[in-house]
C-alpha cells in the first residue's frame, strides 16, 4: 500500500504541468502591429485596461485611477477643468507619473483627423517623429515629460499619454490602449 502511495505520488508530481509565467501585460511592441487596420468603438472602455497593465506602463502600482465620459466635469491640467467630450480614464502612481487615454464620443472623419494630426503643436510640445503608426493618421509629442500619441481608428480619434520619452514603452501602453477601446 505505501509504494503504491509512493507511486501514485511520484506520478502526480512529475504530471502536473508547471504553472504559466506571469504574462507581461505589455509584451506586444507597437512596431509589430498594425494598427492601421485596426478599428475602436466611441464607448466607455477603461474598464478593459486594468490596473496591472497601467502599473507596467508606470513603472510602479497605481494609486489613483479615474474615469470619464461625455458630460462629466474633467480636470484638463492643474486647476482647469472642462466638460468632457470623450470617454477617457487616468492612472497614476504615488510619485506623480500618469498614463492616460481618451477617444472622441463624436465620430471624426479622415478630413478632420488629417487636420488634427498635423496642428501645430502647442506651447512647450515637439513632433516625436520616431513613433510608429498609431491608426491613420498618427500624431506623436512630446510634452514636457510626458509623451501623447493620437489617431484615427476608423471614426474614432483615440489618444493616449504616458510620463515617459521611452518611445517603446510608450507604444506598448498605446497598444493596449487601442486592443482595450477596440
Amino acid at each position: 500500500m505505501v509504494v503504491t502511495a509512493l507511486a501514485v505520488g511520484i506520478g502526480v508530481l512529475t504530471t502536473t504541468p508547471p504553472r504559466p509565467a506571469p504574462v507581461d501585460p505589455l509584451a506586444a511592441r507597437l512596431t509589430a502591429a498594425d494598427t492601421t487596420a485596426m478599428t475602436v468603438r466611441r464607448v466607455p472602455f477603461c474598464g478593459e485596461v486594468d490596473d496591472a497593465t497601467a502599473a507596467a506602463a508606470l513603472g510602479g502600482p497605481v494609486t489613483a485611477r479615474t474615469a470619464w465620459q461625455p458630460g462629466d466635469r474633467v480636470a484638463v491640467s492643474g486647476r482647469v477643468k472642462d466638460i468632457a467630450d470623450e470617454y477617457g480614464c487616468s492612472w497614476a502612481t504615488a510619485s506623480g507619473a500618469r498614463a492616460r487615454a481618451w477617444v472622441f464620443a463624436p465620430p471624426v472623419t479622415p478630413e478632420r483627423a488629417a487636420e488634427l494630426a498635423t496642428a501645430k503643436p502647442t506651447a512647450g510640445c515637439t513632433p516625436a517623429s520616431r513613433m510608429p503608426a498609431y491608426g491613420a493618421p498618427t500624431s506623436a509629442l512630446t510634452c514636457g515629460d510626458r509623451t501623447v500619441v493620437r489617431g484615427l481608428f476608423g471614426d474614432a480619434w483615440l489618444t493616449c499619454e504616458l510620463t515617459s520619452h521611452d518611445l517603446d514603452l510608450v507604444g506598448r501602453w498605446c497598444l493596449a490602449v487601442a486592443r482595450a477601446a477596440g
